[in-house]
């Protein structure tokens, strides 16, 4: 490969935020089947440095970044297409993700709008004012991470090296782990770290929010024998109870029915109209997740059956009961 040709693939994979040394350069251009030397990295590194504005902190070994708010090599030709859709993805995606995961986008967004105030093509350039996303969830705001250690944690997963953390529990007590990071998962706005702590085999979960201090080291990643991340998502963030049952429920506002109509909850979904309103019977999963759905029903749903799950319904109707009686008066 012609020094032209591998200087713009140093640019090409140069991470937009944070910083990366010529070691995991050197790794990244091995990936596209370009062997060099560090010494050449180097010397390509000093002129695009100067070319570019690349930024060297002078550290041993020397850590190599985009200035702050610069705009990604590879968006600054974006085309309307491409920009119309990080625009409206960011418009969806802050309402999901924390605001630092946004941040690392922003500068895809600028270029993005920008983009879009330049183009002659007025259809996409009026499409950001004609469109909304709206978010039935209860706003909440979702604690910080810190800069620093968001894009430790981040890099160390992107290129399977572990890191040192000082990590507070839930209880408030401070400890140090050699973390070995396996995946990560956001739920609604919170960051998760799938990883394994020390030299134990069992993941567990860590809140980003809650670490105090993270170091990266060389070491490399091990994935313990048969670990799969969707599997591991599925049982420990989606709160599985036991095995998929039968559910039957009995609902009596007919928009509620019209919406489930239109956004079913299974593939076998059936409803029937019945007197006092409308059956539901569909295959779901025995989660904590069906009972807040059924839950964010109120008095507009009964839970027919299975036996068990009408039986919890039945003693928190009744504890609800007990709750909201009024003042004075002593419930049986």
């Amino acid at each position: 490969m012609g020094t032209l040709s591998r200087q713009w693939l140093i640019l090409k994979t140069f991470p937009q935020r944070g910083k990366i040394s010529t070691t995991a350069l050197r790794d990244r251009l091995a990936t596209y089947g370009v062997e060099t030397t560090l010494r050449t990295i180097q010397r390509d590194l000093v002129f695009l440095g100067t070319e570019f504005q690349l930024e060297c902190d002078e550290n041993n070994p020397a850590g190599w970044s985009w200035p702050k708010d610069r705009p990604a090599f590879d968006i600054s030709n974006m085309d309307p297409v491409t920009a119309l859709t990080f625009t409206l993805a960011q418009n969806h995606l802050e309402h999901m993700f924390p605001s630092g995961a946004m941040e690392v986008l922003e500068p895809y967004f600028k270029a993005a709008n920008v983009r879009l105030r330049r183009t002659t093509e007025s259809s996409f350039s009026h499409w950001p004012d004609k469109v909304r996303v709206v978010s039935r969830n209860l706003p909440m705001q979702y604690p910080e991470i810190p800069e620093n250690i968001r894009e430790t944690v981040y890099t160390a997963v992107l290129e399977e090296r572990r890191f040192n953390a000082t990590y507070r529990t839930l209880g408030g007590t401070v400890r140090d782990y050699d973390v070995n990071p396996l995946g990560m998962a956001f739920v609604e706005g919170l960051t998760y770290l799938v990883a394994t702590l020390n030299k134990h085999e069992e993941p567990i979960l860590l809140l980003l929010h809650r670490m105090v201090e993270a170091k990266p080291t060389d070491l490399p990643v091990t994935i313990p024998e048969g670990f799969n991340l969707d599997e591991y998502i599925d049982e420990e963030l989606k709160f599985p109870i036991g095995d998929d049952i039968k559910i039957k429920a009995l609902f009596s506002d007919k928009a509620d029915v019209v919406r489930l109509r239109e956004t079913p909850i299974s593939d076998d979904q059936t409803i029937t109209e019945k007197t006092g309103g409308w059956m539901l019977q569909a295959t779901v999963g025995n989660s904590y997740q069906l009972r807040w759905w059924l839950r964010g029903y109120g008095e507009r749903v009964e839970v027919v059956g299975p036996k068990n799950l009408r039986q919890e319904f039945l003693e928190m109707a009744q504890k609800l009961a007990n709750l909201y009686v009024p003042v004075g008066i002593k419930s049986n």
